[in-house]
């Protein structure tokens, strides 16, 4: 099932989520960035499953093209349709697994160790409130965080146009599309671990006292 929400006309729309899992692993030795495990044994992209199933969104697909490190999720892996286009192929493709099932959808990397359910609600409050097509998440410094976002799947064809015409920038895009701005004042939940060095910093961050050995053989391998 997917979320149900009430907008401020009275309509239920439905909400699925798409967890972006398709980048690069080799800063991490190979290891998709999404299975780093947490202080506590859970896998980042296991965390960011289960805070959106919090949040009321249960119809949840993992956006890879490598389906086998996330098939212990359970969840349907969505492969891009074309290569070499970056998230905008993992977008592309779960809007168009959804464009007839849900009304809207979530997105959200797999690298956001403290992303929580009050984000997510924000976000679809923002949307409701506003009824735009796509809304995106803003912290303090006006950093836009374009793969935090909640998007109509009418705008499948919309993404699709912006592949073929070669723009590739999921920013460009949103803004393009004059997407509404949600403000959060605390850009915690919204850190992502782009670099062992990010990971490294985040677990200091939040006064973890060791990092976990996952990272040590991480970095081992890293600089072997």
């Amino acid at each position: 099932m997917s979320s149900r929400v009430i907008d401020d006309f009275g309509s239920s729309t439905k909400t699925s989520a798409a967890v972006l899992a398709g980048g690069n692993s080799g800063r991490y030795g190979g290891c998709p960035k999404g299975l780093l495990r947490l202080p506590g044994g859970r896998s980042i992209i296991e965390r960011t499953v289960s805070v959106i199933a919090s949040a009321g969104i249960s119809d949840i697909v993992i956006c890879s093209n490598d389906p086998q490190p996330y098939r212990h999720l359970g969840r349907e892996i969505v492969p891009d349709r074309r290569a070499g286009v970056g998230p905008l192929a993992g977008i592309e493709a779960a809007l168009l697994r959804y464009r007839s099932r849900a009304d809207y959808l979530l997105i959200l990397p797999c690298d956001l160790p403290a992303i929580t359910e009050r984000e997510l609600l924000a976000l679809q409050a923002g949307l409701a409130k506003m009824h735009s097509e796509v809304a995106v998440a803003v912290t303090p410094d006006r950093l836009p965080h374009p793969l935090c976002a909640i998007i109509s799947t009418k705008l499948a064809g919309a993404v699709s146009r912006a592949i073929d015409e070669g723009r590739r920038s999921v920013g460009k895009l949103w803004r393009a599309l004059d997407a509404h701005r949600v403000h959060f004042p605390d850009p915690a939940p919204f850190f992502n671990v782009n670099t062992p060095e990010d990971w490294h910093r985040w677990l200091l961050q939040t006064r973890f006292s060791e990092v976990p050995r996952a990272f040590d053989l991480l970095r081992e391998k890293r600089l072997g």
